[in-house]
């Protein structure tokens, strides 16, 4: 594939990958910009003979689909999550029987206006709202942990293609993303992950049409 032809592949794919964050549409926008970028990168690393560039990306790649995955089993589970203790908080038991409002297993109004249960008692309400903080602690903390590696991959991969293409900002975009992604914890993060993204586009469309790549092997080192 030619050069001119990558980089409207990856400008494209990445101009997708930002539409991501529309609700909606958004995501199929999102998955179809990663797969052209990553058709981008392969051809461009085919091109340039620098198996560095594809060996990094695809390991950023797998590492952005696991991260997908749980990032929308964590919100399927936040649903899930609200809706039980929604009825913990209600009706004092884990199930609710609706269909015979008076079995109600001895639960009866509080003054707050909240329902004892028999559960109760053993403080059952509070110690399964500890154990969900500290699951969502550890979930958000490994989430944090693979956005960081796959951005350090990225990162790398875009190293090696700023080398090979002379377009520096494929190194800046590289690494706003890697250094957004360890702020990521606190909002400005986000900010500076969302420029890397931006100088991700201009890298892909500063690219020119024809690349020359040196075939001539390199002399072996003297020592």
């Amino acid at each position: 594939m030619e050069l001119k032809n990558i980089k409207i592949i990856g400008g494209v794919g990445v101009l997708l990958a930002i539409l991501s964050v529309i609700p909606g549409l958004g995501i199929f926008a999102g998955i179809a910009g990663l797969v052209l970028v990553f058709i981008a990168i392969s051809e461009l690393s085919k091109l340039t003979k620098n198996k560095k560039i594809y060996d990094n990306f695809l390991v950023s790649f797998i590492l952005q689909i696991v991260l997908a995955t749980l990032g929308g089993l964590a919100l399927i589970g936040m649903n899930v999550r609200r809706i039980f203790m929604g009825s913990m908080l209600y009706y004092g038991y884990i199930i609710p029987n609706r269909r015979f409002p008076n079995f109600n297993f001895g639960a009866k109004r509080h003054p707050f206006g909240l329902f004892e249960g028999p559960f109760s008692n053993f403080g059952l309400r509070e110690n399964l709202g500890i154990g969900i903080i500290i699951v969502s602690v550890v979930f958000g903390l490994i989430l944090y942990g693979i956005l960081v590696a796959r951005s350090y991959y990225l990162k790398k991969s875009y190293e090696e293609i700023s080398k090979e293409t002379q377009v520096e900002y494929f190194r800046t975009a590289g690494n706003l993303m890697f250094i957004g992604s360890i702020l990521s914890i606190i909002l400005v993060g986000l900010l500076v992950y969302f420029i890397g993204y931006i100088f991700e586009v201009v890298a892909f469309f500063s690219l020119k049409d024809n690349l020359e790549v040196s075939t001539q092997e390199s002399p072996p080192p003297l020592l």
